[in-house]
């Protein structure tokens, strides 16, 4: 008696887990990608870096043991418009960093509120020598 109870709760269990796996609905890595296009612009002057070829670093959240981790994903040289275009998941978070001669810029991108062909404008600002 309690052998037929104890396989009917394993069953259950078995069931109840097959079907939550059924239900889960998630996109294929190739769904979850959109473009964005990242313009470097200087902070003073308000107007896109021509003909700079700043070095534009990508790196993803990860999970870390006590803080979160940024691995990076590439680095992408901008063009002579002072922009990059770059294919990135819709479903996590990266820091998108500026660097180039003398300046520095960055910022966190959230892709869940951008959509697909939008522009990401970073300003970046000026490291004099002192």
């Amino acid at each position: 008696m309690q052998s037929i109870i104890l396989k009917t709760k394993i069953l259950g269990y078995i069931s109840i887990m097959f079907f939550l796996i059924l239900s889960c609905n998630k996109k294929s890595d190739l769904e979850n990608q959109i473009t964005i296009k990242i313009n470097s612009i200087d902070k003073e002057t308000k107007k896109n870096r021509l003909n700079m070829f700043d070095t534009v670093v990508v790196r993803k959240e990860g999970i870390g043991y006590l803080m979160k981790t940024f691995n990076k994903v590439g680095e992408y040289v901008t063009d002579s418009t002072g922009s990059v275009k770059i294919k990135i998941d819709s479903t996590k978070t990266y820091d998108i960093s500026v660097l180039g001669l003398n300046v520095l810029g960055g910022e966190m991108c959230y892709p869940r509120h951008l959509k697909n062909g939008q522009e990401v404008n970073i300003e970046v600002f000026s490291i004099e020598n002192r």
